[in-house]
């Protein structure tokens, strides 16, 4: 998942030769993320996984950012750290947490919502929404209650608190996404990601260690195969997939790059249906195809 930034940046022009290749490997990093998690979560502490891999990103992109401008510590390093909080606990940590008993599948449905949020939550603030996105918004949560409530045992694990938990933590993403973007000043997006990482895995590992996540019982089993699915998360989805997402939108129209918020949860949706042979049945395609025909239609109308 992309830790949003307000940056400057140039204007993009007309996307290169090799641009339809870097989305699809942007697709394919973002897109595996939660396929990936709920591997990871099979024999490794959630929280204190998440918070290891999020600390190591952080140090790495600050280790890069060495040299850039860095933001002001009270305008925007508090409001950066507190996004980050908001972002990586109480985003990206509770679903990582509501994996270890919803399948990929649904939670990658769920998580298509984070965009319909953003515009929700910021016409609670004041900004203006439209009647179209009104009309949008209705329709892509139409779909989120399709989903949920079609839902199989197979898919929910028999515990409907994890179901709510992955319908709470887009709201709190999407929650860091704008305090993110209302920051002001525009911030280099390397820091600010650092500073977010960093601050986001923070918080996450005091929690684990209250938890007893960090006690070596809890580790003593981890299997080979959640241990490459921490070591993917921390290479493909918050490193190589960072770079992709900056290397596009840097030469290329944000509202091609913006298709990543429809593609992916598709992506992960099918990953976990064949994959880790998972079940979709007919809600979960009806009500996807409202939610992921909603944030498509409201990203081509910003």
């Amino acid at each position: 998942m992309i830790i949003e930034t307000s940056v400057s940046g140039r204007a993009a022009g007309a996307p290169p030769d090799r641009t339809v290749l870097l989305l699809l490997a942007l697709y394919g990093c973002w897109g595996s993320a939660i396929p990936a998690m709920k591997l990871m979560v099979a024999s490794v502490p959630p929280l204190g996984g998440a918070a290891l891999i999020f600390l190591v990103a952080g140090v790495v992109l600050a280790v890069v950012a060495r040299g850039r401008p860095r933001p002001p510590r009270v305008r925007q390093l508090w409001p950066l750290s507190v996004a980050g909080v908001l972002l990586l606990v109480g985003g990206q940590g509770l679903a990582t947490v509501a994996l270890t008993a919803v399948t990929a599948s649904l939670g990658a449905l769920l998580a298509a919502a984070i965009p319909l949020w953003v515009v929700l939550l910021s016409g609670l603030i004041g900004t203006r929404v439209s009647v179209a996105s009104l009309v949008r918004l209705v329709a892509g949560f139409g779909g989120i209650v399709i989903v949920v409530l079609t839902a199989p045992d197979a898919a929910i694990g028999g515990t409907p608190w994890a179901v709510a938990a992955f319908c709470v933590a887009p709201i709190l993403w999407a929650s860091g996404s704008l305090v993110t973007a209302n920051i002001g000043q525009p911030v280099d997006r390397v820091v600010a990601s650092a500073v977010q990482l960093i601050s986001g895995g923070s918080v996450l590992l005091l929690v684990a260690l209250s938890l007893g996540e960090f006690a070596p019982a809890r580790w003593s089993n981890v299997s080979w195969t959640s241990a490459g699915a921490a070591v993917f998360l921390l290479v493909f989805d918050s490193l190589v997939g960072f770079m992709l997402y900056t290397r596009l939108l840097e030469n290329t129209p944000a509202p091609l790059v913006s298709t990543y918020a429809y593609v992916t949860p598709l992506v992960g949706a099918v990953i976990g249906a064949t994959v880790l042979d998972e079940s979709l049945w007919v809600g979960a395609l009806v009500g996807g195809v409202l939610v992921l025909g909603a944030v498509a239609l409201e990203l081509r109308g910003r």
